[in-house]
């Protein structure tokens, strides 16, 4: 059976899959005490289950199958479980069993990535779900709906995010449809799921999208200084840092390019895919490398 050659690459990526795979083993145990009574029957334990849906999303694979066979051709010697697993075992596993503890584990390690908790920055971006002949060809796709991007029209729904200064993902809301403009529940729902201990945003960045009275009053009453694009254009590369988060989930994790075909496979794929990338940026830090490069490292 292949293995990964001994270059001074691959050792590193085995280094950084050893780290990733420890981290989500010792924090899964905690989330979950009873983890480990049934292992022995298990051709993989839960956190090696975890440990290689994070893998999968860091190495840019969308399709099961065919992460599957590459990780049983140059990483079984890291996951022997992984050899004649079939790819609709692993992706029932993770979507029924494990995907609610996706983000608890991404929750784990935020505190140590955060810089400056009293900034935050809000912001969405829209995810198309199908090509215009599968709408019409289909039902559509739950939760989706059709909206002006430009000079055309997407299918699709809206990921909306809040965002560290440092392109630390903080919080992000459930899916909403495309056409939902920002509103000010949202706002304060991914500011309640922000909270790091007791510290909290004393200054909220936003785009003119967020730009409301309502919303402005509501921040107020809970000692958050909302400002605006307008506002704010002296600093405007500080706000653009969740745009930067928005494009590095699309370009190297394939945000936007899910094979879901369904709201809760790709809920499912977006939790993967976030936690993949805040680990990506605490493993950096441990190897003491620069916690953007991320590709380099996985590929």
């Amino acid at each position: 059976m292949t293995q990964a050659q001994h270059t001074p690459e691959a050792t590193l990526l085995e280094e950084a899959i050893t780290i990733l795979f420890c981290e989500i083993d010792d924090a899964y145990r905690i989330l979950n005490p009873r983890a480990g009574l049934y292992t022995s029957l298990k051709q993989l334990s839960d956190s090696e289950v975890l440990a290689l849906a994070l893998f999968q999303q860091l190495r840019g694979v969308e399709s099961e199958r065919s992460f599957l066979r590459e990780a049983t051709r140059f990483f079984s010697h890291l996951f022997p479980g992984v050899v004649g697993l079939h790819p609709s075992s692993f992706h029932r596993r993770l979507l029924r069993k494990l995907r609610r503890f996706l983000e608890p584990l991404r929750r784990a390690v935020l505190p140590e990535l955060v810089g400056d908790p009293e900034t935050m920055i809000v912001d969405s971006t829209l995810l198309g779900v199908l090509h215009p002949r599968q709408v019409s060809q289909s039902a559509g796709f739950d939760g989706a709906s059709w909206v002006r991007w430009g000079t055309f029209s997407v299918y699709g729904v809206k990921l909306h995010m809040l965002c560290a200064t440092n392109r630390i993902p903080i919080s992000y809301d459930e899916l909403t449809a495309a056409n939902v403009v920002a509103e000010v529940h949202l706002t304060k729902e991914l500011l309640d799921e922000a909270k790091l201990g007791e510290e909290v945003a004393r200054k909220l960045l936003a785009d003119l999208a967020y730009r409301s009275e309502n919303l402005e009053e509501e921040m107020a009453g809970l000692g958050i200084v909302l400002v605006t694009s307008e506002a704010s254009g002296r600093r405007p590369g500080i706000r653009q840092q969740v745009e930067i988060v928005f494009s590095s989930l699309k370009r190297v994790f394939g945000l936007s390019e899910t094979l879901a075909t369904t709201i809760t496979g790709l809920a499912s794929r977006i939790a993967a895919k976030i936690t993949a990338y805040t680990y990506a940026f605490y493993i950096n830090r441990l190897l003491g490398r620069p916690q953007g490069r991320i590709k380099e490292l996985w590929s």
